[in-house]
């Protein structure tokens, strides 16, 4: 055993060097460490109803814009202490696909969240991704978020309970309901 090791185990830095987190060996974001919720805003019918937290709770990052939404909206959560950087986010519904948030990366601070939703009125209505419809259409949504720029990795979050979709029909149209809808996490897969 060299000197040098003997005297970083003696000190015990060695252990420190590897079991601290955010130490440098692990100082790049991770795509696993992120939570993904999914959530519905409709100010438009009804009562407005916004998911919670929202645009202006503490610890919220709000990517979006104009006054009354018809949306989607997409909330990642950052559990860790360290910065969360994420390279794209995307979302796929049927034939319809969403990429409004550029310009990347977007940061998202250690324990706090990042919500993406429409950035003008109307364009992340996801209730009616290609056409308003009051037959369910079976389409499951995909959100897709790459995170590393150097090595990216891109995980896919199935909501599978259609909530980015009002469950594959527009309420807004068919029965002139509230689409709104709290926040659902949804699980990824690489």
């Amino acid at each position: 055993m060299s000197k040098g090791v003997r005297s970083l185990l003696a000190c015990g830095m060695l252990t420190a060097l590897v079991l601290v987190p955010g130490s440098p060996a692990t100082a790049t974001s991770n795509v696993h460490a992120m939570k993904v919720f999914v959530g519905y805003a409709d100010g438009i019918r009804g009562d407005s109803t916004v998911p919670s937290p929202w645009d202006g709770d503490a610890g919220v990052r709000f990517i979006g814009g104009g006054t009354q939404f018809d949306a989607g909206a997409i909330r990642i959560v950052n559990p860790s202490r360290r910065p969360l950087t994420i390279d794209d986010v995307s979302v796929e519904i049927g034939s319809a696909t969403y990429d409004l948030w550029g310009s990347y990366p977007i940061v998202v601070d250690g324990k706090s969240s990042v919500i993406l939703t429409q950035t003008v009125e109307f364009d992340f209505d996801t209730s009616e991704p290609a056409v308003a419809t009051c037959d369910p259409t079976g389409d499951i949504p995909l959100v897709h978020i790459v995170v590393g720029s150097r090595n990216p990795k891109t995980r896919t979050f199935t909501d599978a309970g259609q909530v980015l979709n009002t469950g594959g029909v527009d309420p807004g149209a068919c029965t002139l309901a509230n689409e709104g809808h709290d926040w659902v996490r949804v699980h990824g897969h690489d």
